[in-house]
């Protein structure tokens, strides 16, 4: 559920071409350095002290203050993946995303809505193994286009799901186990890189195993250890859930060229071949936040796994990223996605 550390370092350097930024500073100017001791005493106080107090806070005060945290992120543009590489380049990836995205609209503004909005992304990551909070948000929210889904998995055929980062999409994955989907994460074995706090890994470890409870036996799995894991859910009838937003990130992946952030783009798309090898459907959803403790889940019919279907689905998330691109809070990738020029 996390991009590869080569995107990370592409991203990092994609931020270099003098983008002006809304903060009166020069985006690119070189991403800015940051000393290891300062990056490691920002990570252990935010992740180890700030998050976690806001999670066990009453829900509309935390997520008050996980939103002040992320316009403070924004302001300093402070990102984890920012913080593990030593240079600061997140937000003005993000700026120059968002003017594609979104042109003529406020580039700035976007681009501090998505650090407020990724930080109340992982606020909720803390508030998986808070069953109170968690019996809240899902009597609050909804999740649209669950009958086919459910439909699809009691004949015994598997269900690919994509989705993107996107808003609550965690969330979104823990309300469709509560539904009673058995659901299973393709994650990536990033979230373990050596290069991270010790801090920041605890995090994410403590954050699938906490969405883990609410997926019906399924369970979060670093794909490049096992990868037939995924064949054998799917060939049992159950769901996987894929992320759908990242480059390719070496030659030979499997990827295609698709509509994404208003071009056409190669991307990755290892899942269109799973579920095409075990006779899977395909979907997608996504997950927003729409006021207070609700949020809003939508699901795509479940259609036969070709490349059509990829189109009609990749069109789907296209339409909502330009809708809501600040919502989408891996838009610093956006460059590392080849565009590809139309045929003729």
């Amino acid at each position: 559920m996390s991009d590869q550390p080569t995107t990370y370092a592409n991203a990092s350097k994609d931020a270099s071409d003098g983008t002006k930024d809304p903060f009166g500073g020069i985006a690119s100017q070189r991403p800015q350095p940051l000393t290891e001791r300062v990056c490691d005493r920002v990570l252990q106080f935010d992740y180890g002290v700030v998050l976690p107090m806001c999670a066990a806070l009453p829900l509309s005060l935390g997520r008050t203050l996980a939103g002040l945290r992320g316009l403070i992120n924004a302001a300093f543009d402070l990102d984890w993946r920012s913080l593990a590489l030593r240079r600061r380049y997140v937000r003005g990836s993000t700026y120059r995303a968002m003017r594609q995205l979104r042109p003529g609209a406020s580039p700035g503004v976007h681009a501090v809505r998505r650090f407020i909005h990724y930080s109340r992304e992982e606020w909720e990551a803390n508030l998986f193994r808070r069953e109170r909070h968690m019996r809240a948000l899902s009597a609050a929210s909804t999740v649209e286009g669950l009958a086919p889904l459910q439909q699809m998995t009691n004949s015994g055929q598997g269900l690919v799901l994509l989705t993107m980062h996107f808003d609550s999409f965690c969330l979104g994955i823990v309300l469709l186990g509560l539904q009673g989907l058995k659901v299973h994460v393709m994650t990536s074995a990033i979230v373990e890189d050596p290069r991270l706090h010790p801090v920041v890994r605890r995090f994410f470890e403590r954050k699938y195993r906490g969405m883990e409870r609410y997926l019906n036996g399924g369970r979060m799995v670093h794909v490049e250890r096992r990868p037939r894991y995924f064949y054998e859910a799917l060939e049992r009838g159950e769901v996987v859930v894929v992320l759908a937003d990242l480059p390719p990130v070496r030659p030979g992946m499997h990827s295609a060229i698709v509509p994404f952030g208003g071009r056409r783009r190669r991307l990755t798309t290892g899942a269109l071949r799973i579920a095409e090898k075990t006779g899977s459907a395909i979907g997608a959803f996504l997950c927003t936040h729409t006021s207070g403790n609700r949020y809003r889940v939508q699901c795509t019919a479940p259609f036969e796994a070709d490349s059509d279907s990829l189109m009609q689905l990749y069109a789907w998330f296209d339409r909502h990223l330009r809708e809501m691109p600040d919502r989408w809070w891996a838009a610093d990738l956006l460059g590392a996605m080849p565009e590809v020029e139309p045929d003729g």
